[in-house]
């Protein structure tokens, strides 16, 4: 069996996160694209939305939902990722795609979501308009044409992660928030 390219999609399964949308995508991919990626989707399965994506996807044969997992468990799949899938309508910032970038799986994010701000389409990650389902099929589509390109989009990916998420840029942003709140209210108090 040939290997097939690993999307995952993690998220509360509800109209804002757009899964609809990613299935809407797949069925748009051409047969062998279809053939040689897997997608799973992760989030509870109890609100009407993941009822109705759970019957949908009965039909095909390279999607999986496996419903609510441990945080151990989100990450032992995005270790074993190839590329993670944020399809929101919405999403001020999905620390899902942080989370992704940590481990050096690279994003296919919507422009709705707010970590699209940090990538660089195509060379750290790809970005689509938010609901356009051609072009999410495209962004899949190029992803698995060029697969080996995804390990060192990953490893850029990182980078972000690295610059902007990590717990040393979390400090390091703090402390510049810190130090200008006290250069502020010194100034204040020499008037």
């Amino acid at each position: 069996m040939t290997y097939r390219m690993k999307f995952v999609t993690i998220g509360y399964i509800e109209w804002r996160k757009g899964q609809d949308l990613l299935l809407d995508a797949i069925e748009q991919l051409p047969a062998d694209i279809g053939d040689a990626a897997e997608f799973i989707l992760i989030g509870q399965k109890t609100s009407l939305m993941a009822q109705k994506l759970e019957s949908r996807i009965s039909d095909m044969k390279n999607v999986k939902m496996l419903g609510t997992v441990t945080r151990r468990e989100v990450h032992e799949l995005l270790i074993k990722s190839d590329m993670l899938i944020c399809p929101s309508r919405e999403d001020p910032m999905p620390t899902v795609c942080a989370e992704a970038m940590m481990h050096r799986v690279p994003c296919i994010v919507s422009d709705a979501a707010g970590t699209s701000a940090y990538i660089r389409d195509g060379y750290d990650g790809l970005i689509f308009a938010a609901e356009n389902t051609t072009e999410l099929a495209e962004k899949i589509i190029w992803s698995v044409r060029h697969f080996e390109n995804i390990k060192e989009m990953g490893n850029k990916a990182y980078e972000i992660y690295e610059k902007f998420f990590s717990e040393e840029a979390f400090k390091q942003n703090l402390l510049m928030y810190v130090e200008g709140m006290i250069g502020k209210a010194k100034n204040e108090s020499d008037v």
